[in-house]
């Protein structure tokens, strides 16, 4: 039995209204409890801080969710907290941001394909992201086996070692594995690599392949309820 894998922002949610939920909530819940603070520490001001603690600490790049932590432990700092005060409150406050980043709003057709999918395939996630499909909020615990996350592995896609492990994972070689994704490099490269099979999901067939783009995908689609009927294509 074949694999398939699936990236999850921008695959089967679009990821940047929940990001902008999310930051609208953490502005709040930073107002109440400091009033002032979303005033002086803005999305841009907050940024900024993030690309500074990249630039001492490379490794924050991959893991998002640590990135956050202490994106608030800095900001708390400079807002005039104390260390072991604003270690405990940015813990606390990537936990409400954390629940805010789960209240994703699926694709069309995204469960009953995936519940579709799995009456023949073993399905699972590859994800650059922090999204935790087993959370009641994104509601997907029923159909994924397991999730593979670039915040849990300390590499990131492309990096061909999480395409290998969730093959490892079912005892399959990489050639029983698809991987479905809506990015050209990370998800579509970093498949091919690996020796896994790709499809590329090119929402609304918005894009065109560029020649410069490493490899091509074994399919596109455009939609998700294309996604069956072309997996049993490419496992016949």
């Amino acid at each position: 039995m074949s694999l398939i894998t699936f990236d999850l922002d921008n695959t089967l949610w679009d990821v940047e209204p929940v990001i902008v939920r999310a930051d609208f909530a953490m502005e709040n819940w930073f107002d109440d409890r400091f009033p002032g603070f979303s005033q002086k520490f803005n999305a841009q001001h907050l940024q900024n801080i993030k690309l500074e603690l990249i630039a001492v600490d490379p490794s924050l790049k991959v893991d998002i969710s640590r990135l956050r932590v202490e994106m608030y432990r800095k900001a708390l700092i400079l807002f005039g907290l104390h260390q072991e005060e604003s270690a405990k409150v940015a813990m606390s406050a990537f936990a409400h941001f954390n629940e805010w980043r789960q209240k994703v709003d699926h694709y069309p057709h995204t469960l009953e394909m995936l519940k579709q999918l799995k009456k023949h395939y073993r399905l699972a996630v590859i994800t650059n992201g922090n999204a935790d499909v087993f959370h009641p909020y994104v509601g997907l615990g029923d159909v994924f086996e397991f999730a593979i996350r670039a915040d849990k592995e300390g590499v990131v896609k492309p990096d061909s070692s999480l395409f290998k492990k969730a093959a490892n994972t079912v005892n399959l070689l990489t050639e029983s594995v698809i991987h479905i994704g809506d990015h050209p490099y990370d998800d579509v490269f970093g498949a091919n690599q690996a020796g896994c099979r790709s499809v590329w999901f090119n929402r609304h067939g918005a894009r065109r392949w560029k020649d410069d783009w490493p490899g091509r995908p074994d399919a596109e689609i455009h939609s998700l309820v294309e996604l069956p009927s072309v997996v049993a294509y490419l496992t016949k």
